[in-house]
């Protein structure tokens, strides 16, 4: 890092420091109050401004990076009102536009293993959330001079949100015409709630704060979204919130008197659809299964398959088709396990059998119905896997006490204030919970003043 003594326009010549190469861009330093915050994010910029971050060695521009970076300079421009923190917020701003892709009448900035090597998916797709901090962060610079270059792309921008998973966007709807922005998008639901409320909360300030017809609409179809899926969400005997309604689950094949090949897994979500199992490509990657699952005569193998809460209270199927040496016996478990906080995801300790059917000689049909007692934790409560300053924190669940606080504020709902205040006591209740018992945890909110 190097030294650099500048005048900020705030009365001050304090000494600053470069959190990483900005002046090599032509930059000013970022707040250096964040530092922990770039060095998590292990933020570098690319020769045109963008922030990245580098990948086998090699650079690349990260989608939400920019968000981040604008509004740094922005927040320094309006304590110091020195133009050239609004000068480096704008050249970010333009550098993300420059990236965007047009889809139609919208603008994205797209994740892909090619473009932006930051994506543990597969495909071209791109975020809810993402597309929202960009809302947010054009919204704010409009509001400065020389910026109305940002207006065409923020509306862009935000009629992307309206683009259906089926035409490669990010809204899924509920039953009765909720809207659900995806943060990961993907054909199977996902339903992330920490990116869903955020998206939501940006919505609500842009259309309050430009009178925005658009955004309103948005933000009123998602606020329905919310009340309907809410109580999916709900984790009592944690006394915590699940970080997404969809995840992987862990299917254990047993034969008896046969050996069974399996030709063909698929996954039934009532209200959702059917999806191919070993279908390759799909950004969520809605199946671990690889290669081809034999089974011998007396053995068993296990089976990844991704489910989804999004139906319950009608459980998910499983369709195999398999091909039997003779008449016998297969047996279908799945994973079995105590939440972890530590873990994104649960992870098979012993497996509980859910069906055992009878398969003859040849070709089979099977539909194995995954009873929500046994599945509970395929939509995994929020953890305690970020770290900052090495300590664990649960960040995800105090993100959503607080984006359902200024949706209440805004909206009065009664569901949503009903979820709000019983989350808000939850964390009073973690010390004396089992689950938490682990002295890596910091049980506290995440407080980045008191955590240096």
């Amino acid at each position: 890092m190097v030294e650099i003594s500048s005048g900020l326009g705030d009365g001050t010549n304090a000494a600053n420091t470069y959190m990483t190469n900005e002046r090599e861009v032509g930059l000013p330093p970022l707040q250096a109050s964040r530092k922990q915050v770039w060095d998590y994010y292990q933020i570098e910029f690319l020769p045109n401004g963008y922030p990245g971050r580098r990948t086998n060695g090699e650079l690349f521009a990260h989608p939400i990076y920019g968000p981040y970076v604008i509004s740094d300079y922005t927040a320094q421009y309006h304590r110091t009102k020195d133009q050239v923190f609004l000068d480096a917020a704008c050249k970010v701003a333009d550098a993300a536009v420059e990236q965007m892709t047009s889809l139609g009448d919208s603008l994205a900035f797209v994740y892909s293993q090619e473009k932006t090597k930051v994506a543990n998916k597969n495909g071209v797709f791109y975020s809810g959330l993402t597309q929202s901090r960009y809302i947010e962060v054009f919204s704010k610079l409009l509001l400065r001079p020389g910026t109305e270059r940002f207006r065409e792309p923020l509306h862009r921008v935000l009629t992307s949100l309206t683009i259906p998973i089926e035409d490669n966007g990010v809204a899924r709807f509920t039953k009765n015409g909720g809207l659900i922005i995806e943060e990961y998008p993907s054909r199977l639901p996902d339903c992330t709630l920490n990116g869903w409320t955020t998206a939501t909360c940006i919505l609500m300030d842009f259309a309050a704060r430009n009178d925005d017809e658009q955004a309103r609409e948005i933000f009123n179809q998602s606020v329905r979204g919310l009340e309907d899926l809410m109580p999916l969400y709900d984790v009592p005997e944690l006394a915590n919130s699940r970080y997404r309604l969809t995840g992987p689950a862990s299917l254990r094949l047993a034969a008896t008197d046969t050996d069974v090949e399996v030709l063909d897994c698929q996954v039934v979500i009532p209200g959702s659809g059917t999806f191919a199992a070993n279908l390759a490509g799909d950004p969520a990657g809605e199946i671990q299964k690889k290669g081809t699952v034999r089974v011998r005569d007396g053995a068993s193998q296990a089976v990844g398959v991704s489910l989804s809460r999004l139906s319950w209270p009608e459980p998910n199927k499983i369709l195999l088709r398999v091909d039997a040496s003779k008449n016998g016996q297969l047996s279908v478990a799945i994973g079995d396990g105590e939440y972890d906080p530590l873990a994104s995801w649960p992870r098979a300790e012993s497996y509980r059998k859910v069906q055992e059917l009878p398969v003859n000689k040849g070709k089979n049909c099977i539909e194995v119905a995954i009873p929500w007692a046994c599945a509970e934790l395929v939509a995994y409560p929020t953890n305690f896997r970020k770290t900052i300053t090495g300590r664990q924190f649960n960040q995800y669940h105090w993100i959503h006490v607080d984006t359902l606080a200024k949706i209440v504020a805004e909206t009065g709902s009664h569901v949503l204030r009903h979820y709000h205040d019983k989350w808000s006591e939850y964390p009073s209740m973690w010390p004396k919970m089992s689950a938490y018992k682990d002295d890596r945890l910091m049980l506290e909110r995440f407080d980045a003043k008191k955590h240096k």
